[in-house]
């Protein structure tokens, strides 16, 4: 301001007439009220660091307004909310409770929050801060023009609020509880400052965002120690942000409760990570960072997993690669894959467990197999069996295991199959004859009494495989540092002609590397789930059936999805993810 008066006051002493006085005069008051504007402004800086300190999670978009509406027009949105996947969330105890969240907040608004509501103050930048999981307390931030935000319902109905000044900005709050519903009491507050449109369900945080956004001394989530770490380690931010402060997340009840992946275990060895969501062509690529708690966790091995992942076939509909596999890792693999041929055991969770009888029965008149003049044989211990097996990978120590798994309808199109293959790598190579012994001792006590069925025959000219002589369908071959396992020969010949091409290309040392083919595999896995989905959930005929109406329903939303690619791997000490999802065009994202 005080260049802005001595320019002025040289414009009028240098004036020889009236008209140039006049004209400075003009321009002096226009220049003082731009500036005096441009103080009332809040500075032009990342959103994060308007957002009051404190906040578990942070989710921020360049452009919310596009990313909503781009959502709202979609066919997946209008798909997913006709299926059986979304009639099965709104009978949930999670759908209730954001139910109840959100008549709390019509309560104190005085307006529902539905999705005209949302479209109202959907502006370009905008950043969402949540302060408590269980009480859902958040801020809101968005960039939007001060005439547009003065015709949203929540100005055009402050007259039912109180009014508050946080600086030079008058904000407005409201508390109200639906006390004959017995719900609890809900603060809403909102406020505009400049072209920035505020909306809380705290008055603190409004207040301390109001004076962040005036140049007051505040801390902000910026300066929050995890944030500024997770931050730091990842690239530029995409067209969604969201950083998570896991040291207070994951012991939350509400996350363990609600979390569909149930890795609580896992995540509980971080504490931070963000994640950024990209759109370009018909791809989203989303990319993770994740900060451990200490450096032991970083001593994960890593290997490269893009020279093992070329030995995928075309048309598998699933794989995934991992560094250093343990024994009990690869045992574990072959054991639910390719060995056992157990029935998987389930446990109606809904029906209460039966009173145990007192009375010990000692035998029955219809049981004519069990001896009585004979002590019963002894039962080896569980896992026994694969004792050979866990020796051979003790010593062999396989640097990365490959996991494969499609599905196939057969010829009378009447069921579905599935092949699956499983390939180790080492760093000396494979001895045949160790690995089918091995395997025989495991295969023994679940297939004969003797040994009928379980004999290798070698088969094969150019590349040998051995194939199992029992009703079993399951081969395997050696080649070099190379050890393949399968239930289908064709899928284990093209295994063995790619590793004989071989690929001499390096790539980057990854912790593991997976991929899936929506598109490939969704009309087996109707076909499958319809024929083994025998009943509703919890015995109620009007809900839907969980894989073959629920699962199967969101499967069929995003049809347009095609694939899905995943990658992790260290650097710096911090784990990154990268996911990538394509789709059939771009309007179906």
């Amino acid at each position: 301001m005080t260049k802005l008066k001595t320019i002025a006051q040289r414009l009028l002493q240098v004036s020889r007439n009236r008209n140039i006085a006049i004209f400075a005069c003009v321009l002096l008051i226009a220049l003082a009220s731009w500036a005096a504007y441009q103080d009332a402004q809040p500075a032009t800086r990342p959103l994060a660091s308007c957002m009051p300190a404190g906040a578990m999670l942070y989710i921020e978009s360049p452009d919310f307004g596009a990313l909503l509406h781009n959502w709202n027009s979609s066919p997946e949105k209008q798909a997913w909310l006709r299926s059986d996947n979304y009639e099965a969330f709104s009978r949930s105890r999670l759908f209730g409770r954001l139910g109840d969240a959100q008549h709390e907040f019509a309560a104190a608004a005085g307006l529902p929050p539905d999705m005209e509501f949302l479209r109202q103050i959907a502006g370009k930048e905008s950043a969402l801060g949540l302060y408590d999981i269980g009480a859902l307390q958040f801020l809101y931030i968005t960039h939007m023009p001060n005439a547009q935000s003065l015709q949203t319902s929540l100005m055009q109905g402050r007259g039912q609020f109180e009014s508050r000044k946080a600086g030079d900005v008058t904000f407005y709050v409201r508390t109200q509880s639906d006390r004959d519903q017995g719900g609890t009491p809900r603060t809403v507050a909102f406020a505009i400052c400049g072209d920035f449109l505020l909306l809380a369900t705290r008055e603190d945080l409004l207040a301390k965002a109001l004076a962040l956004m005036q140049n007051q001394k505040q801390e902000a989530v910026s300066d929050d120690a995890w944030f500024a770490a997770v931050t730091g380690a990842a690239s530029k931010p995409g067209d969604l942000r969201m950083a998570l402060d896991l040291s207070r997340v994951v012991p939350s009840p509400y996350f363990r409760s609600y979390w569909i992946q149930q890795n609580i275990t896992e995540m509980g060895r971080y504490r931070a990570a963000i994640s950024d969501l990209y759109r370009t062509g018909n791809e989203l690529r989303e990319e993770r960072v994740l900060l451990p708690k200490s450096i032991e966790t970083t001593s994960a091995a890593q290997a490269d997993l893009g020279q093992l992942t070329t030995l995928v076939p075309a048309h598998t509909g699933f794989y995934r690669a991992q560094a250093a596999p343990s024994a009990d890792d690869v045992i574990a693999t072959l054991d639910s894959r390719l060995i056992s041929r157990k029935i998987a055991g389930y446990k109606n969770l809904s029906v209460a467990p039966a009173a145990a009888d007192a009375a010990t029965v000692l035998g029955n008149e219809a049981d004519l197999e069990t001896r009585i003049d004979t002590p019963p044989a002894a039962a080896l211990p569980r896992g026994t069996e694969f004792a050979a097996l866990r020796n051979l990978f003790e010593n062999q120590q396989p640097q990365s295991i490959l996991v494969m798994d499609s599905s196939a309808v057969t010829s009378e199109d009447a069921f579905v199959a599935y092949r699956s293959a499983v390939v180790l790598e080492s760093g000396t190579p494979w001895d045949a004859e160790a690995v089918g012994s091995a395997l025989q001792r495991a295969l023994r006590p679940q297939l004969t009494t003797g040994d009928l069925g379980i004999a290798w025959r070698q088969r094969g000219s150019g590349q040998t495989y051995f194939e199992l002589d029992g009703m079993q369908p399951l081969e395997f071959a050696v080649s070099g540092r190379f050890c393949i396992f399968a239930n289908d020969t064709a899928v284990l010949n093209e295994i063995l002609q790619r590793i004989a091409i071989g690929n001499q290309t390096a790539g980057q040392p990854l912790l593991s590397a997976s991929g899936f083919d929506h598109h490939l595999e969704r009309a087996n896995f109707s076909l499958a789930t319809s024929l083994i989905d025998s009943g509703s959930a919890n015995g109620e005929e009007n809900a839907p059936k969980f894989f073959s109406k629920n699962i199967r329903s969101l499967s069929d939303a995003f049809a347009s999805m095609q694939s899905e690619q995943f990658s992790a791997h260290w650097e710096n000490g911090t784990l990154h993810q990268t996911v990538h999802y394509t789709w059939k065009s771009v309007g179906s994202k």
